[in-house]
């Protein structure tokens, strides 16, 4: 009987002396954890962003190839796409509208349509094109 009644001694000042250990441990991988969930929902903004410019790139050269169509119909169309998706601060966008085509030309600073990582997109600009011909009847 007493000799059992050590092995549950033993057994209970283990578990007693283990008992902040879940909490510390918890303490230490949390902000891990979170640091790669907010950071993939930031890499997930900034691939949003990357597509987002490309097609409004797209939309832009597409308003412009169409007759009678102005640089302006191929800028307002592209900021318009940019704007209604909420990444066109700061944007930039150039068209060349021609009798052969158009090109339009679309660049977002990073830092500056970043949820949280600006300090680590400052300074760099996504840029696309898109040149479409036109159509002759």
């Amino acid at each position: 009987m007493l000799k059992n009644q050590s092995k549950t001694n033993r057994k209970f000042s283990r578990q007693r002396s283990r008992a902040g250990s879940h909490t510390v441990e918890f303490a230490l991988v949390v902000p891990i954890i979170f640091a790669l969930f907010l950071g993939a929902i930031e890499m997930t903004r900034l691939n949003f962003i990357r597509h987002t410019i490309a097609n409004a790139a797209y939309e832009g050269a597409r308003a412009a190839i169409v007759p009678n169509a102005t640089v302006s119909d191929a800028v307002n169309e592209a900021q318009q796409l940019l704007t209604d998706v909420g990444c066109g601060v700061n944007a930039n966008i150039t068209a060349v509208v021609n009798s052969a085509g158009a090109e339009v030309t679309v660049s977002v600073p990073l830092n500056h349509n970043s949820w949280g990582l600006g300090r680590f997109t400052s300074g760099v600009t996504l840029s696309r094109t898109c040149k479409l011909s036109r159509e002759f009847q």
